[in-house]
């Protein structure tokens, strides 16, 4: 029986939103056996505690597989590619799911990871969707509350400076790296926006680790600086916004090889809400 895109979708959910592991949860049963084959099967990457960061990675890039209609059937299954994973020979890898046969659990399930799927016609990866252009010389508009107070203790060497003061450095430091388009892809809450490293510290090597990292909305006549998060935070949904993990700059593979080991689901799933 043909499985339609609209029943997919509908399995899916409500693509708005920050809990994209427990979307992809609710939609296939995916077993830890085939995740961990996964994992092991493409590049090596450090997926972190569980291979999480891997889940994540997979609620998105599947969902754009079937939303761009990126998929092919046959023999009551569909079939994705696992986002833009190869292989260590260059061979992209396929995730098969079949309709689910057990009432009142999730509609689909993972029934094979291979990187030579035996299927009529085989998928090709999904687009990564491209952010909003940045446009120039628009007004960078922060939130101040949430960056200055909530989460004063991510800049302590700003506690001690006037407000306005604390505002100006890091609205220019978004400009410097701007200036310079250190800006990183990132998905966050359904789309794709940006990241900008903000070296207010010291910017004699942009090779190393920023100071902070502050997540941008573009908007027409504005940027709007939701909070600051620490460099490391937003790993998973830059991953997701990359073809190859090593399209990431290096202070940020190296910032998460360091911390992977105890990185949190929530932290993993909304870096913008985690705790310091």
């Amino acid at each position: 029986m043909t499985i339609r895109q609209e029943e997919i979708l509908s399995a899916w959910g409500d693509p708005y939103t920050n809990r994209v592991v427990e979307r992809l949860n609710n939609f296939a049963f995916i077993p830890h056996e085939l995740l961990d084959k996964l994992a092991g099967m493409a590049l090596n990457e450090n997926w972190g505690v569980h291979n999480y960061v891997l889940k994540k990675y997979l609620a998105v890039q599947v969902a754009w597989s079937i939303e761009q209609g990126q998929f092919t059937q046959g023999d009551r299954q569909f079939y994705v590619t696992a986002g833009h994973l190869q292989t260590r020979y260059g061979t992209p890898i396929y995730l098969a799911f079949q309709r689910n046969r057990n009432a009142g659990r999730e509609p689909f399930y993972l029934v094979a990871v291979e990187s030579n799927m035996s299927a009529p016609t085989l998928p090709v990866p999904p687009e990564i969707p491209a952010p909003t252009a940045i446009p120039n010389g628009v007004e960078i508009v922060m939130m101040h509350d949430h960056i200055l107070d909530d989460n004063a203790d991510r800049a302590p060497f700003l506690q001690n400076t006037p407000r306005v003061a604390q505002m100006c450095a890091v609205s220019g430091a978004i400009q410097w790296s701007l200036n310079r388009r250190l800006e990183l892809p990132y998905w966050y809450y359904g789309r794709m926006s940006y990241v900008v490293p903000l070296y207010l510290s010291s910017r004699e090597d942009i090779t190393l680790a920023p100071d902070l990292i502050a997540p941008i909305q573009v908007n027409p006549q504005s940027l709007l600086v939701r909070t600051i998060l620490n460099p490391v935070m937003p790993f998973a949904n830059a991953r997701v916004a990359v073809q190859r993990h090593d399209q990431l700059p290096h202070w940020l593979l190296q910032a998460w090889k360091e911390h992977a080991a105890i990185a949190t689901e929530s932290e993993i799933e909304n870096p913008e809400d985690a705790s310091s």
